[in-house]
């Protein structure tokens, strides 16, 4: 084998291993774009549930708010049958 082949063999070889380098970088950039795009997306889903939590957490509010109201109202109405059946 002269020198010339041997080079050109040292040549084909370090090309493949760039070659299988830039192969296995542009796999790992594609699995980080995918991740990357699935954790947008959670992003997306939890900004979307945070905001449906706080409706709901309102809405128990104001429906615990009325709970009360209506509680004191029957209250009051229990407190003025009885008046009125003492006083009979």
């Amino acid at each position: 084998m002269t020198k010339l082949d041997s080079a050109m063999e040292r040549f084909s070889s370090a090309v493949d291993r760039l070659e299988a380098t830039i192969n296995r970088q542009v796999v790992r950039l594609q699995a980080a774009k995918s991740l990357q795009a699935e954790a947008d997306t959670l992003k997306e889903d939890r900004a979307a549930l945070a905001e449906e939590l706080d409706q709901m957490r309102s809405e128990a509010r104001r429906l615990n708010e009325l709970n009360e109201r209506a509680s004191e109202t029957l209250a009051d109405a229990i407190e003025g049958i009885r008046e009125v059946l003492a006083d009979a």
